[in-house]
């Protein structure tokens, strides 16, 4: 009797063996797999946010050299505004396209989370009872509605990404208005002074051409003005 009961135990030590060793291959591949795809995609989410940066660079640069060009023309205004106005564009795209990148990252994250809470929730095949004369059966514990969880989770994520989506564009807004208003200020201040200069300018050629015409005409021309009354 305990030869035959040893010999049971024996054969269903064996079988629970084998039958981890059957799950646990499948898994470790899987496991596997799932770590060389987490990491190509967080290979390409890093080039995308080098891209972004990378062309927020570019855009800076290209905004100093067309407002210094600005400052070269007639109208200064009128280019400063339109060049302003292709900067926002161009940023407000960016932004766009680095939410959606930073929105596919959270939910991607927030499904790894899941996966491995439901994958804790399967639980392990039990090992069986030393004094049983059968192989145990291999029990799994219940998950507690996945579906349940998933939608909350999904429900959870959203709402985070909203709300971080709108502090963000709050931010934003709030930095592309100070910047405008400081640029504008600035840009006034420079109009102005070129607007004296040129007004200042164009009195003493009024001057220099009066007193041209009053000594081709054998006039005595009148003392020219004082530099500073000029620049007045």
């Amino acid at each position: 009797m305990i030869s035959r009961r040893f010999v049971s135990v024996a054969i269903s030590l064996l079988a629970w063996g084998l039958s981890a060793s059957a799950i646990a291959q499948p898994t470790a591949a899987g496991a596997e797999a799932n770590g060389q795809q987490a990491a190509a995609k967080a290979a390409e989410r890093k080039a995308e946010h080098d891209r972004i940066r990378s062309e927020r660079e570019a855009i800076k640069a290209r905004r100093q050299k067309d407002e210094s060009a600005c400052y070269q023309r007639f109208s200064v205004e009128d280019c400063l505004r339109s060049v302003r106005a292709g900067v926002r564009d161009a940023e407000a795209r960016l932004r766009a396209q680095e939410i959606e990148l930073n929105d596919a990252e959270r939910k991607e994250k927030a499904a790894e989370r899941l996966k491995s809470i439901e994958e804790k929730q399967r639980g392990v095949p039990d090992s069986p009872s030393a004094g049983s004369g059968a192989a145990s059966a291999v029990v799994r514990k219940p998950s507690q509605d996945p579906q349940g969880l998933k939608s909350q989770r999904d429900h959870e994520a959203e709402l985070r990404a909203q709300q971080q989506r709108i502090k963000v564009q709050k931010q934003a807004q709030e930095q592309a208005a100070r910047t405008s208003g400081n640029a504008e200020r600035a840009a006034e201040a420079r109009a102005r002074h070129a607007q004296t200069l040129q007004a200042a300018q164009e009195r003493r050629d009024r001057v220099e051409k009066s007193r041209a015409e009053a000594a081709a005409q054998g006039r005595v021309p009148a003392a020219p003005l004082p530099a500073g009354s000029a620049a007045r």
